[in-house]
C-alpha cells in the first residue's frame, strides 16, 4: 500500500514556499486517490489583514473552471435529446449563421474577410475551435465587447455575432475565454426554458450537494469570499479589490458560462470525483460513462493547429496524450482545466486519482500558472508505486 506522507510534505513544502515567495496568499487543497481523500489542506490567510486563516467555509472565484461546469450541463441536454454535438449554433440563434472569418496581418490590422464555409457547431464551441471570441484582437473588432448593467447571455449574443470569427471553424485551436463558453450556456438556456444558473443549481449542484457553488452570491456568501490578492514583486502581495463581482466587470445578472462560477474546495472536489467516476458521485448519476469517456478524449484532429503530439481538447478540458510533454508531470490520459484567478484541477482515470487546488491571484498565469505545475508536481511525483 502506498505511504502518502511524502506527497503531503511536498505538498505542505510547496504551499510555504509560494506563500513566502508571493504567488500566492492561501490555498485550498484536496487529493482523492482510490475512493479516498489522501490530502486535504487549508493554507493562508482569507482576508487582506491575515487574520482570518482560510477554512472550509470560504468560498472562491472560479474563473474558467466555470468552462467543464458548463459543459456537464451542455451534455446533460445532449443526453436528453435537447441538442446535438453536431448542431450548429445557428439552429437556435440564428444571429450566429453566415459569420465571416478575420483575415489580419502581422500587427493585428484586418485587412478583409472571407465567409465562414459552414456555421461552427455546439462541437466547435465546446473544443475551442469556432473562432468565435478568440484572437487578441477579438475585442478590437467586435461591435461592443464590454458589458452594462443588468446584462444577460441573451442580451450579448447580437454584440457577439457582430464580430469575427479567428478561423474556419474546425480548423484550429484558440482558446475562447468567455464568449464560445458564454453562447453554450445560454444554449442550456434556450433548450431548458430556464436560466442558466438555475438550470445548474437544479440538475447539478443540488444532486451533487454543491451547496455553496452558485452564479448569483447571497449577503452570506459574499462575506465568505476570499480576499483576491495581485503579486507586486517577489514575496509581496496587495489586495485587489474586486467589488460585487465574479469575474472581471461582468454584472451579476451575466450568468457566464466561462467564468462566473463562485464555489469552494469540498463542492468542486465533488464535481471533479463526478467525472473521475464516470458520472457518478455519491450515488448520483450526472452523466452516462459513454458521455463522460466522450468529454475526456481528444475531440480535435491530430495536430490541428493550436495543439501539438503531447495535448489536445476534449470537450471543455485539456487531455494529455503523452507523458513528458507540455503537461508534465502529469501523465497520459489525465485531464482538467484551470482559471485565470489560480484554480486549478485534474483527474487521472489510470491511477483513480483527482486533484483540486484553489486560490485567487489576479496575477496567478491561468493555466500556465507555476503554482499549477507546483502541485502536479507535488502530487505526481510523490505517489510512490502507484506512479
Amino acid at each position: 500500500m502506498t505511504n502518502f506522507s511524502t506527497m503531503t510534505a511536498a505538498i505542505d513544502r510547496m504551499t510555504a514556499e509560494d506563500i513566502d515567495d508571493g504567488l500566492i496568499t492561501c490555498a485550498a487543497i484536496q487529493v482523492i486517490c482510490s475512493d479516498k481523500t489522501v490530502y486535504k489542506q487549508n493554507h493562508g490567510f482569507a482576508d487582506a489583514d491575515k487574520t482570518v486563516p482560510l477554512s472550509d467555509r470560504h468560498l472562491f472565484r472560479m474563473a474558467s473552471m466555470t468552462k467543464p461546469v458548463t459543459a456537464v450541463c451542455v451534455m446533460m441536454q445532449a443526453e436528453r435529446g435537447k441538442l446535438s454535438l453536431d448542431d450548429p449554433a445557428s439552429r437556435y440563434l440564428p444571429q450566429l449563421g453566415g459569420m465571416q472569418v478575420a483575415e489580419v496581418d502581422r500587427e493585428g490590422n484586418l485587412t478583409g474577410t472571407h465567409p465562414a464555409p459552414y456555421d461552427f457547431t455546439v462541437r466547435d464551441l465546446l473544443t475551442h475551435s469556432s473562432g468565435l471570441g478568440s484572437g487578441a484582437w477579438f475585442g478590437k473588432f467586435c461591435r461592443n465587447p464590454g458589458f452594462a448593467d443588468g446584462d444577460t447571455l441573451g442580451s450579448k449574443i447580437d454584440d457577439w455575432a457582430h464580430s469575427y470569427l479567428e478561423f474556419d471553424p474546425s480548423s484550429a485551436f484558440s482558446y475562447s475565454g468567455l464568449v464560445g463558453f458564454d453562447v453554450l450556456a445560454h444554449l442550456v438556456e434556450i433548450t431548458s426554458g430556464m436560466t442558466y444558473a438555475e438550470f445548474a443549481k437544479k440538475n447539478l449542484f443540488d444532486p451533487l450537494g454543491m451547496t455553496d457553488t452558485c452564479f448569483v452570491p447571497t449577503e452570506d456568501q459574499w462575506g465568505r469570499m476570499v480576499q483576491m490578492h495581485a503579486t507586486v514583486e517577489k514575496g509581496k502581495t496587495a489586495p485587489v479589490d474586486m467589488g460585487r463581482f465574479v469575474f472581471g466587470s461582468c454584472p451579476i445578472t451575466y450568468h457566464s458560462g466561462g467564468a462566473g462560477l463562485v464555489s469552494c474546495l469540498a463542492d468542486y472536489t465533488r464535481f471533479a470525483e463526478m467525472l473521475l467516476r464516470d458520472g457518478e458521485c455519491g450515488g448520483v448519476r450526472i452523466l452516462s460513462p459513454d458521455t463522460v469517456q466522450q468529454m475526456r478524449t481528444r475531440q480535435l484532429r491530430p495536430m490541428v493547429p493550436g495543439t501539438d503530439a503531447t495535448y489536445s481538447w476534449g470537450l471543455s478540458m485539456r487531455v494529455v496524450l503523452a507523458d513528458n510533454g507540455s503537461q508534465r508531470p502529469l501523465r497520459t490520459g489525465s485531464y482538467g482545466w484551470s482559471g485565470a484567478y489560480g484554480t486549478h484541477f485534474w483527474c487521472d482515470p489510470v491511477r483513480n486519482l483527482c486533484a483540486v487546488y484553489l486560490s485567487n491571484m489576479t496575477t496567478a498565469g491561468g493555466s500556465g500558472a507555476l503554482t499549477a505545475r507546483h502541485i502536479e508536481k507535488a502530487v505526481m511525483e510523490n505517489l510512490g508505486d502507484l506512479t
